[in-house]
């Protein structure tokens, strides 16, 4: 199992639940919102890579991190602060979670509900998993230590 550290404070299903309200009906989730009370996004002391065995073409992704639902920085990432950011870039069922080498860790929350994808600045989308649950058991040690 991969241990996640936290970089922000706990939060609460009420502050999900707050999250979810900004969605216009859109829902996380379960596995999400359970990583997300856990957690709170977070990264991993070691390099871990996302598996991409369906892509041939594919190299793995090297994974950087879940955002957190809020950060109080200037300069924070932040669940929260991507719902603007999305806009106009993204699907509007869809939402920033994290990042990975060079793009955005994204979950979509529409027709393919919890479905994970690494989306890039060239708008090249690179589907990853069909729940975040299959995202984490994609995630292994990098041999690049």
């Amino acid at each position: 199992m991969i241990n996640f550290y936290r970089t922000k404070e706990l939060i609460t299903s009420d502050d999900l639940k707050e999250f979810e309200q900004k969605l216009n009906g859109l829902r996380l989730p379960e596995d999400f919102k359970q990583f997300m009370l856990i957690y709170n996004g977070g990264s991993t002391r070691e390099l871990y890579s996302i598996k991409i065995d369906d892509h041939e073409d594919e190299d793995d992704i090297p994974f950087d991190g879940i955002d957190p639902l809020r950060d109080n920085t200037q300069y924070g990432l932040s669940l929260e602060d991507s719902l603007e950011n999305r806009v106009g870039v993204l699907p509007e069922t869809d939402i920033y979670i994290g990042s990975v080498l060079g793009g955005s860790l994204c979950m979509s929350l529409g027709a393919k509900h919890g479905s994970i994808y690494a989306f890039y600045a060239d708008e090249e989308r690179i589907d990853i998993a069909s729940s975040f649950t299959e995202f984490l058991d994609r995630l292994f040690l990098s041999k690049d230590q």
